[in-house]
């Protein structure tokens, strides 16, 4: 089955005369005001992410002028972690075609359902719903996230909605109740092995390239045995990257920086514990290491299943190994070490949390680490909801307001005494919008790992206007100037790299022009006779 997205625009264009234009955006205000109305009585969640979905299938521009306008309150809606709620229903939800389907078991031929789509793209957001978010596998209701971060491309990364296209690979599901439900339009066969699996995706990917040599691919929720692997396998091959690895990975060291920063602590000098060893904790792991410059007898430690991953413990992925401990340090009459007892051994200062387990960050765990670092900064990243490891309200409980708290999905204020403390969400939005941008915009042949650690320093040193006290990341609302100040590090650093296709590092154009020109405002549609 194969859908090519619609992009509808607003039946009266906006026109360049100024008058005119004044009374267009007074005309999509009052549908904005319609909008907010629609959404205040909406009875859930779930009805609010498809009261929104069906204004961006009827009219793009209005939609993305309310989301600019309404990010902060539209955010959860269009994103995390309702999608998470609309991924699982997906086949149940009445949407127009929206986005490309490729089904291994289909009859259509890869590259003729390609060459057939007639617009230019930029940005392509590809999954195989094979882990979605901490939901698991979710089949083609991964289509659901490729629409979701190709929404957010748009609305704070200023590409154009025309530009993007969302791709949703199907090679079955091994999810038993998907199997079992008959109203479920994926593929019901068993995923196919790794064989084909690698094949199909080069055919994709080969043609994906042939018909849009100069568009960004982003890799979004592929299960851990493939994410690595195809991250390998094609960065330095083609314009792409990982969000859950290279994203996540960007945003949380980000955090984790300005949270450090904010209390007085040393990045160099601090110890940072990543739980999980996943493909989103091991990319985490890796970019702190080289963001941080760490001093000797300061660094990243992995804790999985097992405990603490040192060098000479089973099974190790080779991510992994580049990221164990050294058998020197561990004690001798141990194998590994629990949770608790390597924050007791340690005493970190960071406490990361990707393993999709919730409440695994329990009262004993919290008051040892509280107990063993003065401020510690605890950020429990799993989503939905339903998956994090623990909630600032009980971080809050259990040891206090001495304590810096950041979450991967949103979470109402924590209450402490008679005050109340913002939980800053460190979201993915903040940094791959900005990327793609960057990417884009000098045509860079690649998403280095050096343009990745630029991004990093262009969010921790990030000016915020907006924060509240308490609050570690710059107010979503700054989201928009987020992205263009990553964006202009980023493309900067792929010039310097030589990566740009068409600028060297001795070109002396004007970035920020070069930015601000991209950036895609759905308040103004030229058009010309």
């Amino acid at each position: 089955m194969s859908y090519i997205q619609p992009h509808l625009s607003s039946a009266e264009t906006v026109p360049t005369n100024h008058s005119a234009l004044h009374a267009s955006l007074g005309n999509i205000n009052s549908q904005t005001a319609q909008i907010r109305f629609s959404i205040d009585v909406a009875g859930n969640d779930l009805s609010k992410y498809l009261m929104l979905r069906h204004v961006q299938d009827q009219n793009e521009r209005l939609f993305y002028h309310y989301i600019r306008n309404n990010i902060k309150d539209s955010l959860p809606y269009i994103y995390t972690p309702s999608v998470g709620d609309a991924c699982e229903k997906y086949s149940y939800l009445n949407f127009a075609p929206r986005g490309l389907y490729f089904s291994y078991r289909g009859d259509e031929q890869v590259k003729a359902t390609i060459d057939s789509i007639t617009n230019d793209v930029d940005i392509i957001v590809v999954t195989d719903g094979s882990r979605v978010l901490g939901l698991g596998d979710l089949g083609i209701g991964g289509m659901g996230i490729s629409i979701g971060k190709l929404s957010l491309y748009t609305a704070v990364g200023g590409i154009p909605p025309e530009r993007t296209l969302p791709v949703c690979i199907d090679i079955g599901t091994n999810n038993p109740a998907l199997k079992q439900d008959p109203q479920y339009l994926g593929d019901k066969g068993d995923r196919i092995d790794d064989d084909a699996f690698y094949l199909y995706l080069d055919e994709i990917m080969q043609a994906l390239v042939t018909r849009w040599p100069k568009a960004i691919i982003q890799f979004e929720d592929f299960s851990n045995n493939h994410a690595y692997p195809l991250l390998e396998k094609y960065r330095d091959r083609y314009r792409c990257f990982n969000d859950d690895i290279q994203g996540t990975a960007t945003v949380s060291a980000a955090t984790i920086k300005r949270a450090l920063l904010k209390i007085g602590k040393e990045p160099s000098t601090s110890r940072v514990f990543v739980v999980g060893g996943g493909s989103a904790g091991c990319g985490i792991a890796r970019l702190i290491e080289d963001s941080f410059e760490f001093e000797t007898n300061h660094g990243v430690c992995i804790i999985d299943r097992e405990g603490l991953l040192f060098e000479d413990s089973k099974n190790l992925s080779a991510m992994q190994k580049s990221l164990a401990r050294p058998c020197s340090e561990r004690p001798e009459e141990k194998s590994t070490l629990t949770l608790i007892e390597a924050i007791k051994y340690y005493k970190p200062d960071v406490l990361v949390g990707v393993t999709g387990v919730a409440g695994l960050f329990n009262e004993a765990t919290i008051k040892v680490l509280a107990a063993n670092t003065q401020t510690p900064i605890i950020m429990p990243l799993s989503n939905p909801v339903s998956a994090c490891e623990v909630t600032p309200q009980q971080v809050f409980d259990w040891i206090g307001n001495d304590v810096i708290v950041a979450t991967g999905s949103p979470f109402k204020p924590a209450q402490y005494g008679n005050q109340s403390y913002t939980i800053s969400q460190c979201n993915n939005v903040y940094v791959f919008p900005g990327i793609g941008l960057g990417a884009k915009v000098v045509n860079a042949m690649a998403v280095s790992d050096r343009m990745l650690l630029k991004a990093v320093d262009a969010l921790a040193n990030f000016n915020c206007t907006r924060c509240t006290n308490d609050e570690v990341l710059p107010a979503i609302e700054s989201t928009l100037e987020v992205s263009k100040s990553i964006a202009i590090a980023v493309a900067k650093q792929a010039i310097e790299e030589g990566l740009s296709e068409n600028m060297t590092s001795q070109y002396d154009a004007d970035i920020t022009a070069m930015i601000e020109n991209a950036f895609w405002n759905p308040d103004i549609e030229i058009v010309t006779s």
